[in-house]
């Protein structure tokens, strides 16, 4: 890696906690391969007003946005584009000529992972588990793309609210709590994604949902990515489902940032073998 410099620009990830991220390794590979100066690194700010102070300050050209600021940095945005502000949550931030524009790339990973592994999802009805910010980014993106869309969780308050948003722009929009799901419930369902940090490491037994509901007719995404193969996934694919697992939506969602950062191709090959060496603890 080139050595940084006066002249290095800066990038990062803002969120807590963010220690664990490989949002640093993908991308500081991509501006290696590509000869770019610059470098990504890791903040744990106090709050969102902090973290775009700090954006403005230093400057920080570009930024990835997680829990816990993903909506509550909207209204302190310059600009926000057309789908962040349908979603109400923002992934990620771009800063030039004094401004700081906020945009969504969480549903276009997700769509582009299921692309990927050969899944459409127009006409297709989708259990999404989870109604936080990456639920509401790929909820808007599944129906966007023609999908039937489910929320599902544990608290009734929040999958009745994230439900209602989503219909205010979309037809085809379900929800029930998850004690309600059974096994007639799920014949209904094609797809079924997990938005959750549910099964993600230290807490790496737990899963989502009671995995005795799913079969073979079931494609089944987790966008948990440590551990690669989540004990859901692992379930899943011993019931007969097609699984799908956090890097291709981290790595896919992390290429349309690197795009609207630095307005090249990102190098989609280089990402994920980082990401790929990272996750098997290379």
């Amino acid at each position: 890696m080139t050595r940084p410099g006066a002249h290095t620009k800066l990038y990062c990830i803002f969120g807590s906690p963010v220690r664990h991220s490989l949002s640093p390794r993908m991308h500081n590979a991509a501006f290696q391969f590509l000869g770019i100066d610059a470098v990504y690194l890791a903040f744990e700010p106090a709050s969102a007003k902090d973290a775009l102070a700090a954006m403005r300050a230093l400057p920080i050209h570009g930024a990835s946005v997680t829990i816990p600021f993903k909506t509550s940095i909207l209204p302190l945005l310059d600009e926000v584009d057309g789908l962040a502000r349908k979603t109400g949550s923002v992934n990620t931030l771009v800063f030039g000529d004094g401004r700081i524009s906020g945009h969504t790339t969480d549903g276009i990973g997700a769509l582009r992972a299921l692309t990927h592994n050969g899944i459409p999802c127009e006409g297709r009805r989708v259990l999404v588990l989870g109604n936080g910010g990456s639920a509401r980014s790929i909820s808007f993106a599944l129906l966007e793309g023609g999908a039937r869309v489910v929320i599902a969780g544990r608290s009734d308050s929040r999958v009745r609210a994230l439900s209602a948003d989503l219909a205010l722009h979309y037809g085809g929009v379900e929800q029930r709590l998850l004690a309600q799901i059974d096994t007639h419930f799920m014949q209904g369902i094609d797809l079924v994604i997990n938005t959750t940090p549910v099964g993600m490491y230290p807490d790496d037994g737990a899963v989502p949902m009671d995995t005795s509901l799913l079969s073979s007719r079931h494609a089944v995404m987790d966008i948990v990515y440590s551990p690669p193969h989540t004990r859901f996934l692992r379930e899943a694919a011993l019931a007969g489902c097609t699984t799908i697992g956090g890097i291709d939506m981290l790595l896919f969602q992390g290429a349309r940032q690197f795009e609207l950062w630095t307005g090249l191709e990102a190098p989609e090959q280089i990402m994920r073998n980082v990401l790929n060496e990272a996750v098997a603890g290379k």
